[in-house]
């Protein structure tokens, strides 16, 4: 097992919830930063946990890493599970390069200047990804080449509630009344696929780009403005885009766990949306399928090759369930029963916020969340 310190800097999300419980699942209790303006009401309370830090913003969140972890004798893995914070630790990739293991391309700002969607895309167009057709306008303008229905986007993810700025807009009305919502002055204007489904794709990167992915997941339930909750694992199934991906990866020069989201079409075509330079959301189910990613980059970079030693299949395909977010989304609009809902969630194969053996989380944010409602 690997001996490094693992030290995660988190957002207070069920993903940061994840990465804690992959780790801990595998015998490492990992250091915590919690980056929340508010009272945490869910990371914190993971027994997984050795050591907690609360901090109210990204600085001090940076300050608490170097003050107590920059100079021990042995390099310790630093993990981001947010836009926000993977850039930060991207802006200072030199100060940081030689004490700490942690996601990056090489080369201080790159991943950040990746992060912008347009960049990316353009990218994976060189590689020989089919992409959605984009433009970058100021906020109130009009597309100069696009038709409509078109689809409104932050230009990047580390911008605030970016997915607040995501309109399906069918004339110009549509268009400037979106516009009166978002806050961003630049905007990235996409052209709308009708799509018939979503996937992601799951892996990790080590020595500027070499990349292992074997695994997929798509979706049992979508709506036309965001991804399911409810999805499940299998086997990768595109071998005609497998060289595109591995030499998209070698151009980004990454090391480090990420997720390539595609969206395919009511065309039949498969359409490059962006990479996720960290962990997604599914990286514990991935975990809990039998393919420790975190675990195994980590491993891959100590020992400088591809480490697939952890990796043990459970079963295929595997349902996972983001089961208070997709009850508010399946059961309280209407789309399924609530019966129904039960016996797919009661189905599941992972949960991201229940967990038998690591149940405090849950019951604790449910009882916040019901006492935010009493105020």
């Amino acid at each position: 097992m690997i001996e490094n310190k693992f030290i995660i800097f988190a957002v207070d999300h069920f993903s940061s919830l994840g990465v804690i419980r992959c780790l801990g699942e595998a015998g490492i209790r990992p250091d915590v930063i919690i980056f929340s303006t508010h009272k945490p009401k869910l990371v914190q309370y993971s027994k997984y946990i050795a050591v907690l830090h609360h901090v109210r913003s990204l600085e001090e969140g940076y300050k608490c890493l170097v003050d107590e972890y920059m100079n021990e004798s042995t390099k310790s893995f630093v993990v981001a599970t947010s836009d926000e914070v993977e850039s930060w630790l991207d802006l200072h990739y030199d100060e940081l390069k030689d004490k700490f293991y942690f996601y990056h391309a090489q080369e201080q700002g790159r991943v950040t200047k990746m992060m912008q969607k347009h960049v990316i895309v353009e990218m994976a167009k060189r590689c020989g990804l089919c992409i959605p057709k984009t433009e970058i306008v100021s906020r109130g303008e009009s597309s100069k080449m696009l038709k409509f229905p078109i689809l409104t986007k932050a230009p990047t993810s580390t911008i605030h509630n970016w997915k607040n700025n995501v309109f399906i807009c069918h004339n110009e009305d549509e268009l400037q009344e979106a516009y009166k919502h978002i806050k961003c002055e630049k905007v990235l204007l996409q052209e709308y696929i009708e799509k018939q489904d979503e996937l992601n794709v799951e892996g990790f990167c080590i020595d500027g780009g070499e990349a292992y992915f074997t695994l997929q997941n798509r979706y049992h339930r979508i709506t036309n403005k965001s991804y399911g909750n409810y999805a499940y694992i299998e086997k990768y199934s595109y071998p005609e885009l497998e060289q595109a991906i591995r030499r998209l990866f070698r151009e980004t020069h990454y090391s480090g766990v990420f997720e390539l989201e595609f969206m395919i079409g009511k065309d039949g075509k498969c359409y490059f949306l962006e990479i996720n330079f960290r962990n997604s959301a599914w990286l514990y189910a991935y975990s809990k399928c039998g393919q420790p990613l975190l675990i195994m980059w980590a491993k891959s970079v100590l020992c400088n090759k591809i480490i697939t030693e952890y990796e043990n299949i459970r079963k295929l395909p595997f349902n996972l369930m983001d089961e208070i977010t997709d009850f508010k989304w399946s059961v309280m609009s209407g789309i399924v029963s609530p019966f129904t809902w039960l016996k797919e969630c009661l189905g599941s194969d992972c949960h991201f916020y229940y967990n038998k053996q690591d149940a405090r989380p849950f019951y604790m944010y449910l009882w916040n969340r019901f006492r935010g409602l009493l105020k």
